[in-house]
C-alpha cells in the first residue's frame, strides 16, 4: 500500500572477485545512499575464495550497510535466510536509533535494560511485518558451476520463508554474467506463476565476474524497474 514503510535490500551470493566493470564497493555505497542495504554471502570451497575475495566481500557489505558471511555451499540455505532476516533487523534498528537520538539524544544502548528489551521486541516484530523488496544478486561465473544446486535450493527455501512472513514481500534475481554476452540479467516472476528459484536450474555458469554492473542493475530495478530497458529483462513464466 502507498505510504507504508518498506525495506529494500540486496543479497549478493558469490565465490570470487569481481573482474569486469564498475567497482562493486562503490556501487554498494551508492545503493546505501539511496536506502538500499547490500549484504554478501561468500561461498568458500577448498580455498576457491581467496583472501582477496574475502576482503572484497567484506568491503562490499561494509559499504552497503549490510552483513557479510563466508560459508560452505552445504550451509548456504540456512545462511541466506539468516542474513536476510538479520539485515532487516539491522536496518530497522538503525531507523529506530535515528528516531531515539532525536528524542533522547542517544540510541537504544542508552536506554535501561528493560526498555532496550522492548525496543528489540519491536524491531523483531517489525521485521516480520514491514514490506520487503529483496533482490538476490547471484554470481554464475564458471567457478560457481559446482555450487548452483545449493544456490537453487537456498533460494527455494528463502521463497518459502518469505511467504510465511506477515508482511508482503517481493523478490527478484539478477544473475551475472548473462549467457548471451550480457554483463547481468534480471529475472522476475510473472503473475505469481512457478517459483523464481526454478530459473537457476537452467543456467550454465561461465565467463567473467562483473559484480559491479550486476549490483547496478539490481539497484536500478529497485529504484525504477519500469525504466530499465526490456531487452535486459528475462521473465520467469
Amino acid at each position: 500500500m502507498p505510504g507504508e514503510p518498506m525495506l529494500r535490500q540486496l543479497l549478493l551470493i558469490t565465490d570470487g572477485c569481481s573482474n569486469l566493470g564498475t567497482d562493486p564497493v562503490y556501487v554498494a555505497q551508492m545503493g546505501k545512499g539511496r536506502g538500499i542495504a547490500t549484504s554478501v554471502i561468500g561461498i568458500v570451497d577448498d580455498g576457491a575464495l581467496g583472501e582477496r575475495g574475502r576482503t572484497e566481500a567484506r568491503n562490499i557489505a561494509d559499504a552497503g550497510g549490510g552483513m557479510c558471511r563466508i560459508v560452505r555451499a552445504t550451509d548456504l540455505a540456512q545462511t541466506v535466510q539468516m542474513v536476510t532476516r538479520q539485515t532487516m533487523q539491522l536496518t530497522l534498528l538503525q531507523v529506530v536509533n535515528a528516531e531515539l537520538r532525536g528524542i533522547i539524544g542517544g540510541d537504544a544502548d542508552a536506554l535501561p535494560p528493560e526498555t532496550r528489551s522492548k525496543v528489540a521486541g519491536v524491531v523483531d516484530r517489525m521485521s516480520e511485518e514491514v514490506l520487503l523488496e529483496l533482490g538476490l544478486v547471484i554470481d554464475v561465473s564458471a567457478s560457481m558451476a559446482s555450487k548452483m544446486n545449493a544456490v537453487r535450493e537456498a533460494i527455494r527455501d528463502l521463497e518459502f520463508g518469505l511467504k510465511a512472513r506477515t508482511g508482503e514481500s517481493d523478490m527478484f534475481i539478477v544473475t551475472y554474467p548473462g549467457e548471451q554476452g550480457e554483463t547481468a540479467v534480471l529475472h522476475r516472476r510473472i503473475g505469481g506463476a512457478g517459483m523464481i528459484a526454478d530459473v537457476i536450474g537452467g543456467l550454465r555458469p561461465a565467463g567473467n565476474t562483473p559484480t559491479g554492473p550486476a549490483l547496478e542493475l539490481a539497484i536500478q530495478t529497485m529504484l525504477d524497474s519500469a525504466s530499465w530497458p526490456a531487452s535486459h529483462q528475462h521473465h520467469v513464466v
